[in-house]
């Protein structure tokens, strides 16, 4: 008994010692700060980069289809900023439910102090936009503060010159791209292969519709008096029109947006005009339809003088996932002009599961 009793009592002090060991240990031993961060590398551009997880606050600029994305894939919670004009929130909710609207958003220049403002771990931006360096904010200079750049695919460059053209995959694929690696750098890999699904499904259904025997040629007013920027081959309008049964009037520029004379944008001969709505002021589109409408070799055009305009969000035609709801609702004014055979699709709701 003696020996029994003698047993459990050096145990209890053993027990004891080894909790106390334990207790000491903790409150003496260093914190290791990163012992919960992990990474993950991506392919971004052509390069291989690797990105520090988990990612809290981004900054996402350059576009406001970009942030489409991020919401799609369920990247609200991570936003800590945008560069979005707030008319265009309305769009944003309509197509991803609220929430945009409570992420502080940015106007004007992005500088990097306003970034380490908002803590920033990861900056998303473009080679056309924020990472011009204009602003001193570039993927090297983030870099340099501890914060990781995510590149848009849309706006890769086509070299490692400073002025090389933009656009190395077709839009669609830059989409699926900018899906796919978000949903890795936010922990929401299965909501992402979700909006791959529902993308594919969505661009199987307008490739379905009938096409018209001569496709009709489009036109994209985005901006600009003295010459016009639009979109090339290698945008996201031209997917857009692609696959809504229409042909870019500016295919064969190997480019994503540059700006073209009044005099080339007449010679096109559009058969529809896209006007870009920037959601800035009230006077903003019909301005730009008067711009066409008074300018001479254009007025003329069969798809001015049929008054074949179409008006979208210019948050639908950036790269982005609101993309393929552009491209439905041109698909849809494309039928009601009559230059593309009706397809008997609602074009205002998603295709079934």
């Amino acid at each position: 008994m003696i020996h029994v009793k003698t047993r459990a009592s050096f145990g209890a002090v053993v027990a004891a010692t080894a909790l106390l060991t334990v207790a000491g240990c903790s409150a003496t031993a260093p914190v290791d700060e990163a012992a919960d961060k992990t990474s993950v590398t991506l392919e971004n551009c052509g390069t291989e980069s690797t990105f520090q997880l988990p990612i809290e606050n981004v900054v996402a600029t350059s576009n406001a289809a970009n942030i489409g994305t991020i919401l799609r894939v369920g990247g609200l919670d991570r936003l800590a900023a945008v560069v979005l004009n707030t008319n265009n929130d309305a769009v944003m909710e309509s197509m991803f439910g609220p929430g945009i609207a409570d992420v502080p958003h940015l106007d004007g220049t992005i500088t990097m102090e306003t970034i380490l403002g908002k803590q920033a771990d990861l900056v998303v931006g473009s080679y056309s936009g924020l990472f011009k360096g204009a602003s001193g904010v570039t993927p090297e200079s983030l870099q340099s503060n501890n914060i990781d750049a995510y590149v848009i695919s849309d706006s890769c460059r086509q070299s490692a010159a400073a002025d090389s053209a933009l656009g190395t995959m077709g839009p669609w694929d830059a989409l699926r791209a900018d899906v796919t690696n978000y949903g890795k750098l936010f922990g929401t890999e299965d909501t992402a292969a979700e909006a791959l699904t529902e993308l594919d499904s969505r661009l199987a259904r307008l490739e379905s519709a009938p096409d018209a025997a001569d496709k009709p040629k489009v036109l994209i007013y985005d901006s600009g008096e003295e010459d016009l920027y639009t979109s090339g081959g290698n945008g996201a309008p031209n997917g857009i029109i692609d696959v809504a049964g229409g042909t870019n009037v500016f295919a064969d520029v190997d480019n994503t947006w540059f700006k073209a004379s009044w005099e080339t944008v007449a010679k096109s001969e559009p058969d529809v005009i896209v006007i870009m709505d920037y959601k800035k002021s009230a006077d903003e589109v019909q301005g730009k339809i008067d711009a066409i409408k008074s300018r001479e070799g254009l007025r003329d055009l069969d798809a001015v003088k049929q008054n074949r305009f179409v008006v979208l969000p210019l948050a639908m035609f950036t790269s982005g996932f609101p993309n393929v709801y552009g491209a439905e609702e041109l698909r849809a004014k494309i039928e009601e002009f009559g230059l593309a055979p009706s397809s008997g699709i609602d074009w205002t709701t998603a295709p079934s599961a």
